[in-house]
């Protein structure tokens, strides 16, 4: 898997790059190697969200959890 993270009014730290490979990364199992995940990480006022889509066979995997602190938003997206 080849995950993309983009960040929407934050900047992504390493430390927050490092959560997100970790929790996903666990999801490796079941993807191909090529496959594209498009993490998007975003802050509105007190809302910390992050998105996740995965295009496979046609179809679109999407997952989005809001909370307010980003690392528990990552935790979220990664049960969903």
């Amino acid at each position: 898997m080849k995950i993309n993270i983009f960040g929407k009014n934050i900047e992504v730290t390493e430390g927050i790059k490092n959560a997100v490979e970790e929790k996903l990364g666990k999801l490796d199992k079941y993807f191909a190697v090529e496959t594209r995940v498009d993490v998007t990480l975003s802050v509105n006022k007190n809302d910390q969200k992050v998105e996740v889509t995965i295009p496979v066979k046609g179809n679109i995997i999407r997952a989005e959890e809001v909370s307010d602190d980003m690392y528990a938003s990552i935790d979220m997206v990664e049960e969903t």
